[in-house]
């Protein structure tokens, strides 16, 4: 099945950027509304102004628009414009109510009594997260949101809607939590938005139209049954996975040429020539600094940054041309459609997998076998393209240099979780030996790269999901002692930039004097400081935040018996 998944506006006037964008809104994906609105900076984070609602129907706000000077306004007349015109970010959503929640009985297992006090909390912090979206608030087709018809998690801070892969390491902390019905409801709201766009938008956001993140749909899916045992739901997800998967493989696929064979995999890929909408600014003079006028050049940065963005590391040395360039000159090398990433394949190896097992429960053994064949087929390719068999390290691959990238990421490690015991024990052991290595120098968790650029996906940045992943590739090659290590770091993470800001657990631990704050859960921390929030990039770091306490939660069940009490450093 072929799908148009951008809409081709073929059309260039006043100051703004028009051309394949990710949808046809004159207000929130491309013309001189957007661009003078945020080329003026009226908000620190260009996300503030595609996220507002207007007020009133399209037509009277581009009229407005117009009736103020179009792209000629002046700053005081768009401030005026932009308050009167437009609700606030969110105002479209509620807080939802959830299940009665009690305690899992997988906390009694935690043996230190602050980290099982601190899991409760941590379990409790759930109905902060849930959402539910009420168009009703705003006038028909006045939202940048696309529409959800069930209840879901969101990350927290500056990110109010659902996004894709967030959304995983959320449930295997909700599931945990026995809120299956709230699980249930969020993946139904991703299967939604397959049937209806093709595929999993980055979030539900019409912004976000032009490109998906890592796909770990079916893998919801497979953690919701083995919770729930529920096989219809099973059989209601199957041909939406398939589609799924067909989406990746039509989109997304890539011939690679190694040792005198054809191999089929799969890269991040963005076929769209203008700015992000929800960070306008930024592309857009990223694209003139590479060039003052060659738009050719311009529209490979905006394909290559947005497909950065689909991969979940926006941004990262694993996808420029010159990794050594100065911090500011670093994105200008920008070439994510050079490369084919380790972890992508993996997840979709998985994704094969998980297909497979799915199809058993529904009865289905041709569709099985089908996509066991599949995963074999990939996982043969990932081996001959991306392992380095001296260091027993998987790389990312770079097309047009014909060779592997040899830099260590967090990434590295996917296969090892996605193949579980399937290599010898000699290379496993090297490579987690090395892991080990790097956490010496690293006491608040596995940096995502082991390099220092400025932005959030490169050290000193550990995140959740690249914890989890490395807990997940330790247990799944029998390396016990090293995801006992790792979970227990990102407890000491987790809990002391808790506690730091003011967080504190009644007649347990004290609040901290002279801070006002309750404290907070934050999405990154800094690899290199126990405690301490992790920064860089696009905006400045959140709090909530739904993969931090999903991947916790699922933490303190797996390490519950052997973790310590958290050791903070002093203040």
């Amino acid at each position: 099945m072929h799908m148009r998944y951008t809409y081709y506006v073929l059309l260039v006037f006043g100051a703004g950027v028009m051309g394949r964008a990710p949808c046809d809104s004159p207000i929130y994906c491309q013309g001189d509304l957007l661009h003078t609105v945020q080329m003026a900076k009226l908000f620190a984070d260009d996300k503030t102004f595609v996220d507002r609602p207007m007020l009133q129907p399209e037509a009277s706000v581009l009229a407005e628009f117009a009736r103020i000077g179009g792209a000629n306004a002046t700053r005081a007349a768009l401030e005026l414009f932009v308050e009167e015109n437009f609700g606030s970010a969110g105002y479209e959503l509620q807080s939802a109510n959830i299940e009665a929640i009690h305690d899992p009985s997988f906390l009694d297992r935690v043996q230190d009594p602050v980290v099982q006090a601190f899991g409760r909390a941590v379990h409790g912090m759930w109905g902060q997260l849930v959402r539910v979206q009420d168009l009703s608030r705003v006038c028909p087709n006045c939202s940048s949101m696309l529409e959800l018809k069930h209840r879901f998690v969101v990350p927290g801070g500056r990110f109010v809607e659902p996004y894709y892969w967030d959304t995983y390491f959320a449930l295997e902390g909700v599931l945990r939590s026995g809120l299956h019905e709230l699980a249930t409801e969020s993946i139904r709201n991703l299967l939604d938005l397959v049937t209806k766009h093709g595929f999993v938008p980055n979030g539900a956001r019409v912004y976000y139209l032009s490109r998906s993140q890592p796909p770990l749909l079916a893998l919801m899916v497979k953690l919701h049954y083995e919770f729930t045992h529920d096989a219809s739901f099973v059989c209601e997800a199957l041909p939406v996975l398939r589609r799924e998967h067909d989406y990746w493989m039509d989109k997304h696929k890539v011939n690679v040429h190694v040792s005198n064979r054809v191999w089929e995999l799969n890269r991040y890929f963005v076929d769209i020539d203008v700015p992000r909408p929800e960070s306008y600014s930024d592309d857009y003079e990223l694209a003139r600094n590479v060039s003052s006028s060659d738009e050719r050049r311009w529209t490979q940065v905006y394909a290559d940054i947005t497909a950065a963005a689909e991969s979940g590391w926006d941004f990262s040395s694993r996808w420029v041309r010159e990794p050594d360039a100065p911090p500011e000159r670093l994105l200008q090398t920008i070439r994510t459609r050079d490369v084919v990433p380790v972890d992508l394949n993996a997840i979709l190896y998985q994704t094969e997998m998980a297909i497979a097992e799915l199809a058993v429960v529904s009865n289905d053994p041709a569709l099985a076998a089908d996509f066991w064949r599949q995963a074999e087929t990939r996982h043969e390719a990932i081996d001959a393209v991306m392992l380095d068999h001296e260091s027993g390290l998987y790389f990312d691959y770079i097309l047009s240099d014909q060779r592997q990238s040899r830099d260590f990421t967090a990434a590295s490690l996917w296969p090892y979780w996605a193949f579980n015991a399937t290599h010898p024990d000699q290379q496993t052991d090297s490579v987690f030996n090395y892991v080990n290595h790097i956490l010496d120098a690293n006491p608040g968790g596995l940096p995502a790269t082991l390099r220092t650029t400025g932005q959030q996906w490169d050290a000193p940045m550990a995140w959740p999901p690249q914890q989890y992943v490395a807990m997940q590739s330790a247990l799944s090659t029998n390396h016990t002692h090293l995801a006992q290590r790792v979970a227990q770091m990102y407890v000491n993470s987790v809990f002391c930039a808790w506690y730091a800001t003011g967080g504190s657990l009644a007649g347990i631990v004290e609040k901290k004097a002279n801070v006002a704050d309750s404290g907070h859960m934050f999405e990154k921390f800094d690899s290199t400081r126990v405690g301490s929030a992790g920064g860089g990039g696009e905006y400045t770091v959140q709090d909530g935040f739904g993969w931090t306490n999903g991947v916790l939660l699922w933490v303190l069940d797996k390490f519950g018996h052997v973790l310590g009490a958290p050791v903070c450093p002093p203040s």
